[in-house]
């Protein structure tokens, strides 16, 4: 395979990221994740995890599934970050989001990909932290000092509506 930076790049411009819960770095590693829901029966309360389970290579997915990149759009705005941003958006099947730091020439440091969020519609960072909102009201939140750590909020899951 050509230069893997060059070729997650040349993918990064095409609009495209791997399609399934994961944390893509420029460099070609990737974290796959499990993303899950649970219920717990006798207060019928809902929790939603997104959770690191190992690292691979994008060679190596590929190996696999060749077809592993979707398309992603991403949504006007963005927020400033080091020296460059975060940009964020969805997937091609109105069901998944993501969210995708880029350096200033708008080169893809990392991104991250998830099946189950609806567009990500909003970021903002506090306290070193990425705080995502998706269309439907979900908070993903995002440790930026170790971004395997992810926490989901669905507490405003469809209350949130944008302008």
């Amino acid at each position: 395979m050509e230069n893997i930076h060059n070729y997650i790049q040349s993918k990064w411009r095409e609009g495209k990221l791997p399609g399934i819960d994961c944390l893509l770095f420029a460099d070609g590693n990737v974290v796959m994740a499990n993303a899950y829901g649970i219920e717990d029966p006798n207060t019928h309360t809902k929790e939603f995890r997104w959770s690191a389970i190992c690292d691979t290579t994008i060679g190596s997915l590929e190996k696999y599934e060749p077809d592993i990149w979707t398309d992603i759009d991403i949504f006007h705005g963005a927020v400033s970050y080091g020296e460059g941003k975060i940009v964020f958006g969805d997937g091609c099947m109105g069901n998944e989001g993501f969210v995708a730091s880029t350096d200033k020439n708008g080169d893809l440091n990392w991104g991250m990909f998830f099946t189950f969020s609806n567009p990500v519609y909003s970021a903002v960072i506090k306290d070193h932290t990425l705080i995502c909102t998706t269309e439907l009201g979900t908070e993903i939140s995002i440790q930026l000092d170790d971004l395997t750590q992810v926490s989901i909020d669905i507490t405003n899951m469809h209350k949130f509506r944008r302008n």
